[in-house]
């Protein structure tokens, strides 16, 4: 079998190549799934970080940089929080869908 990367929801089949990705990986579909708040919080991030990165490739001062690089270093330390206090804990340990036996569960049965 051919080395590929899954996508984080347990229950997709989507698969990734592992050359081109590495780490986990969501894909579009499940990423629409997320709450509207969470996906615009994560773009967020995505979109600062990319900032910061493009203003780091255009200076030129050694001091400047270093300063750029650390506050991109924080924005991608929240990026990895938000990942998996946010989105890897939505599919990973969903909240129970209502039926039958959450019912019954919540009766002490």
């Amino acid at each position: 079998m051919t080395d590929r990367i899954r996508c984080i929801n347990p229950r997709c089949r989507r698969t990734f190549a592992a050359g081109k990705h590495s780490g986990e990986i969501i894909c579009g579909k499940c990423f629409r799934i997320l709450p509207e708040a969470t996906r615009k919080e994560h773009r967020g991030y995505w979109r600062e970080i990319r900032k910061w990165d493009r203003r780091i490739t255009r200076t030129g001062d050694e001091i400047k940089v270093r300063r750029m690089r650390a506050v991109r270093d924080t924005l991608s330390v929240r990026l990895n929080l938000h990942w998996d206090t946010y989105i890897k804990a939505l599919f990973l340990a969903p909240d129970k869908p209502e039926g039958l036996d959450a019912f019954l569960e919540e009766l002490g049965m």
